[in-house]
């Protein structure tokens, strides 16, 4: 669009600069107005009024007030986001009657590099009216010094902050679904060994959470948060106070995106902003809250595929810290089999024929030196993704016998594991359905879940320890 006021000194308008932040809190502080009204405008600025709908076709209101109390209405809307990767947006002066004096076209790029973030603005001047070049003129030093500013806060935002993100294989609409009902929260929330009581989860801004956290010492964290913001899939933000009972606390203000990645994907990302840079220190150090997060996000991505399981299936996942090339080869070379079975017991014998239709027969052993043999009849392979086999209790021959325990028990299994990448991690996940069961057998079954998970928690568990060894 042609400009109404041809004296522009410049059709473009290129700013960049490096801030020492992650590019995830700087595109927090371009498309948050909470954020944005402590750094938009020149040295000396407020922002009274500051409202930002971050998302494509959201509108611009803003008000600034300059050191002498005038105050400069501004309008526009955002045409694009790439979360955090790029905005695009519109945005000018308004006059008296709310009509734009000018108004330019933004395209901010967030590049990270080590820590460290460049931000480059491309402003190009769409409209002016006359008049207009003694606002429009300034529009660099102005800029470069809300980037000053921009600068101290976001430094300050990184000491105070806690950053956690996970890409889960799952939609959003099944993660939103995960974070925000608590019969699926207590599944997951907390890092590995702690279980989660709820208390109240009113799930509505203004409403409170209550919860309680065990750890694996005993030990208990009662929690307490208030919904601040809830953007339906999209962002969730509360204020969190808790801590060990009788024990040191804190309190911080926490804001949870859901972003859509490619392939059906979710990216989560937890941002948790404490009053000072002390007290996030503090937790790091006295809860370990950057590991801890990092494991609830684990543990959030082992459970998504239960939320999908079939009607009388078991379900059971496990991120392993291992590439799926090598997690695979544990899984298909009888060499690499030792970890097989539940914590206690060993292997005793292997045999292996990977193909499909061939037979997997094995025999563990007990403590106390009782024999359990079973075997896998392999139906599917398509490396390194998926196998499906049929599971069953053996004999030393390879015959097909009953559970040694229950004689309601399944006669056959219909196993499938899944391998997904997950950076340099690896999701395994198992499914097991009853093959051919009657209804006392699926009811078994059914009844069964809660030692399944024991035993196939302990096999995965000796499967970790085993993928942090030497491999011959």
């Amino acid at each position: 669009m042609a400009a109404k006021n041809s004296s522009r000194p410049e059709q473009e308008i290129v700013i960049s600069r490096r801030f020492n932040a992650p590019r995830e809190l700087l595109f927090a502080t371009w498309t948050d107005p909470r954020h944005l009204a402590r750094w938009w405008g020149p040295a000396g600025f407020t922002n009274p009024i500051c409202e930002w709908d971050a998302r494509v076709g959201g509108k611009i209101h803003d008000v600034m007030r300059g050191p002498d109390g005038t105050e400069y209405p501004m309008g526009g809307k955002f045409r694009e986001l790439v979360a955090p990767e790029r905005l695009v947006m519109t945005c000018g002066a308004l006059d008296g009657h709310g009509v734009l004096l000018f108004e330019f076209e933004h395209a901010v790029t967030f590049t990270e590099q080590d820590g460290v973030t460049t931000v480059t603005i491309r402003s190009r001047l769409l409209t002016a009216t006359a008049g207009a070049e003694k606002y429009t003129n300034g529009y660099r030093a102005g800029m470069t010094q809300s980037l000053e500013r921009l600068a101290a806060l976001a430094e300050d935002m990184a000491a105070r902050e806690i950053v956690i993100s996970r890409v889960v294989d799952a939609p959003r609409e099944l993660v939103w679904a995960a974070w925000t009902e608590p019969k699926h929260v207590v599944h997951w929330w907390g890092p590995r060994g702690f279980s989660t009581t709820i208390k109240k989860m009113d799930f509505r801004v203004g409403g409170a959470w209550e919860h309680t956290m065990k750890g694996p010492d005993g030990a208990n964290y009662p929690n307490k948060s208030t919904f601040r913001e809830i953007v339906p899939l999209e962002r969730i933000t509360y204020s969190h106070g808790g801590g060990r009972e009788d024990g040191p606390g804190a309190s911080f203000l926490a804001t949870w995106t859901f972003e859509s990645v490619q392939g059906g994907k979710t990216k989560l990302t937890g941002r948790m902003v404490f009053p000072t840079a002390a007290a996030r220190d503090f937790v790091v150090k006295e809860f370990g809250a950057i590991e801890g997060g990092k494991q609830t996000l684990e543990r959030l991505g082992e459970y998504l595929p239960r939320m999908t399981a079939k009607a009388g299936e078991f379900v059971i996942s496990r991120i392993l810290s291992a590439p799926r090339t090598l997690v695979w080869t544990c899984w298909t070379e009888v060499k690499h089999m030792a970890w097989w079975g539940p914590k206690g017991v060993t292997l005793s014998h292997a045999k292996m024929d990977f193909r499909p239709g061939g037979i997997f027969h094995y025999c563990l052993k007990t403590p106390d030196g009782h024999a359990m043999w079973g075997k896998w009849v392999i139906r599917e392979i398509d490396q390194p993704q998926r196998i499906v086999f049929v599971n069953s209790f053996s004999d030393e021959a390879g015959g097909l016998t009953r559970h040694p325990g229950s004689a309601q028990w399944p006669l056959e299994l219909l196993s499938t594991i899944t391998f997904t990448e997950q950076g340099d991690q690896t999701l395994v996940t198992i499914r097991w359905l009853p093959l051919n069961a009657s209804a006392v057998e699926q009811k078994t079954f059914d009844e069964g879940h809660a030692s399944m998970h024991q035993g196939w928690g302990g096999s995965l568990d000796q499967l970790t320890t085993y993928l942090t060894k030497p491999k011959p």
